[in-house]
C-alpha cells in the first residue's frame, strides 16, 4: 500500500543516492535538483506514478501561466541565507506537490523558475510532509533537503547526511514563508560542514 511514511522515506532515501553523486561530480544546483526529482520518481515501482503525476501537475502550473504572468514572475520572492557568508538571493519559487491517496505532499523552494533561468547564488530545497494541503502546513517543521552553489561552477553546498529543519511560518493563496531552524551543509569540495540559517519568502506556482 502507498502509505505517507512509505512515500516520504522512499523519495528521501532514493533521491539522497543520487544527489550524493550528483553533488560530487561539479554539476549545477538545477542539475542537481533535477537528480532527486527524477530519483523520486524511477527508485521504485510503488510511488512511480505517484512521482509522474506530480511532474505532470507542475507541467501544468506552467502551462497555464499566460506570458504577462510569466513576466510578472521573472525575479519575485527572496531568500535570505546564511553558510560560511551571507547570501542574498533575488527571487523564491515555492510548489506543492499533493499525494491526496496517501495524505501527503512535497514542497519545493527554489531561486529559479527553470533550469534555463538559473542564476547564482542557486538554492534548491525539498522537503516531503505529511499532509496533501498546503495551508495545513503553517507552523510544521519539515525535514528537507537542501543544496546551495553560491558561485557558478563553484562546490555546492548540501545537507545529505542529515537534513535540514525547514518550518513553515505563514501561507496564503500566493505566498509561502519559511525559515530554516535547524542543519547543517557540507562543501562539496572540501567535506566541511557549515551550520545553515535562513528564511524564504516564496510565490507560489
Amino acid at each position: 500500500m502507498l502509505t505517507e511514511s512509505r512515500v516520504r522515506r522512499v523519495l528521501w532515501v532514493v533521491s539522497l543516492v543520487w544527489a550524493a553523486t550528483a553533488a560530487g561530480c561539479g554539476k549545477s544546483v538545477s542539475d542537481i535538483a533535477s537528480s532527486v526529482k527524477d530519483a523520486a520518481s524511477q527508485g521504485v515501482q510503488s510511488v512511480k506514478d505517484t512521482a509522474q503525476q506530480m511532474s505532470q501537475d507542475v507541467a501544468g502550473t506552467a502551462r497555464g501561466m499566460t506570458d504577462k504572468a510569466a513576466q510578472g514572475l521573472a525575479l519575485a520572492g527572496s531568500m535570505q541565507l546564511t553558510l560560511d557568508q551571507p547570501l542574498q538571493v533575488s527571487a523564491c519559487y515555492a510548489s506543492f506537490s499533493p499525494f491526496p491517496s496517501a495524505g501527503a505532499g512535497v514542497l519545493q523552494l527554489q531561486s529559479y523558475r527553470d533550469a534555463q533561468q538559473e542564476s547564482f547564488p542557486s538554492v534548491f530545497v525539498r522537503a516531503s510532509c505529511s499532509s496533501a494541503a498546503l495551508a495545513e502546513l503553517t507552523g510544521q517543521t519539515l525535514a528537507a533537503q537542501m543544496f546551495v552553489q553560491p558561485q557558478q561552477n563553484g562546490p555546492v553546498w548540501s545537507a545529505i547526511a542529515e537534513p535540514v529543519q525547514l518550518k513553515i511560518t505563514a501561507v496564503d493563496k500566493t505566498e509561502l514563508k519559511a525559515e530554516i531552524v535547524g542543519g547543517s551543509l557540507a562543501n562539496s569540495g572540501t567535506g566541511a560542514a557549515q551550520a545553515v540559517t535562513g528564511t524564504f519568502q516564496g510565490v507560489l506556482q
